[in-house]
């Protein structure tokens, strides 16, 4: 029933290893569904020859209308609280025998509880992160459909756009869209007008767009999976500056792009993108890693960045982002998301990086 749960399982059987699993896009990468997190104590407890789950009794029945009886569960009401629970099924799954490793995003206060019983424990994305790393078809499609409405949300801002309105409304724009063309719900959405286009991860607010630019890096899932796309655009007519950085950062993408493949490493790709900046002379305004993977996660594995020399894996998804940011004055910054092939990397979105120039 889970074809996941049984890859997990065979690397914990190389691995000799225990997996202790809080509510997350791991547990959903497992068996296909994660509870929503809260301050109660749940894992997805899993051996190389067997799964347990331990959550509290509020939370049973929703995880017994998605995962039926598959996998065992062992309950605990908030009376009794969730240690005697987490020892009993430690011991069940004769958890001794093997070291555990818990989600590198666990509540402290749970991971302690855990570690009352395992002793000291690793992370679990270092069992986690190669097999999530390499996307079966099921998640390549996701990920298609994800980056397509992803684009359609970018037409839909570069069409709506205007002097007047603020970055808040725009971004509710591109909300709208996401749910108008079939997402879950967005991921993120940046909107920076003018000046904080110079900021990376700036928060649309009440800033009104006037002439200049504007920087787009938005985002959705698509049945759980993940789309990641920067543009930018600018109300009237671009100066010279402006078009010369584009260009610069464009070409870096496009260089980073035709080194990326399956098996480069991947501090490969973000060297590439990076020398095009620094030979231009804005390698001191590059300020961020060249990409991350992303799947379930927005960010996951790989971090495309120097000292990363693991090699890409094939199918792996993952953006490709270099940037420019002159504080006080703009930024500009072009993201695709890739899949590794072969013989080169193939980018998702249809949406050109050209700038979007609106008239006034």
């Amino acid at each position: 029933m889970f074809t996941r749960l049984a890859a997990i399982q065979q690397q914990l059987q190389k691995e000799g290893s225990l997996l202790w699993l809080a509510p997350g896009d791991d547990f959903r990468y497992a068996v296909g569904w994660s509870p929503l997190p809260d301050e109660r104590l749940t894992f997805l407890v899993i051996a190389p020859d067997s799964a347990h789950l331990v959550i509290a009794s509020v939370n049973a029945e929703e995880a017994v209308a998605h995962l039926g009886t598959a996998v065992p569960m062992t309950r605990f009401t908030d009376e009794q609280g969730p240690r005697e629970a987490v020892r009993d099924v430690y011991r069940k799954l004769d958890g001794s025998r093997w070291r555990s490793f818990i989600s590198d995003d666990a509540r402290f206060d749970h991971a302690q509880i855990v570690a009352h019983e395992a002793g000291p424990l690793g992370l679990a994305s270092r069992l986690m992160a190669p097999l999530r790393m390499e996307k079966a078809d099921d998640e390549l499609a996701r990920l298609r459909e994800s980056q397509r409405i992803n684009d359609a949300a970018m037409r839909a801002a570069f069409e709506a756009m205007q002097v007047g309105m603020t970055e808040a409304e725009l971004a509710d724009v591109i909300r709208r869209a996401f749910i108008r063309e079939g997402a879950d719900r967005e991921a993120f959405i940046i909107v920076a007008a003018g000046e904080h286009s110079a900021l990376p991860h700036h928060t649309p607010g009440s800033t009104v767009l006037s002439p200049g630019p504007v920087l787009l890096d938005i985002g959705c899932f698509y049945q759980g999976y993940a789309s990641d796309m920067t543009r930018v655009a600018y109300l009237g007519e671009p100066d010279e500056k402006f078009r010369a950085v584009h260009a610069i950062v464009d070409r870096a993408v496009q260089t980073a792009v035709r080194t990326a493949r399956a098996g480069v490493a991947a501090e490969s790709v973000d060297r590439a993108a990076r020398r095009v900046i620094q030979d231009a002379g804005y390698g001191e305004f590059f300020v961020h890693r060249t990409g991350h993977g992303i799947g379930l996660s927005v960010h996951e594995p790989p971090s495309v960045m120097e000292g990363n020399q693991d090699p890409l894996p094939l199918h792996a998804t993952y953006s490709i982002e270099p940037g420019i940011y002159l504080p006080g004055e703009f930024g500009v910054r072009l993201e695709e998301v890739v899949v590794n092939q072969a013989d080169g990397a193939e980018i998702l979105s249809q949406v050109p990086r050209d700038i979007f120039v609106k008239p006034l």
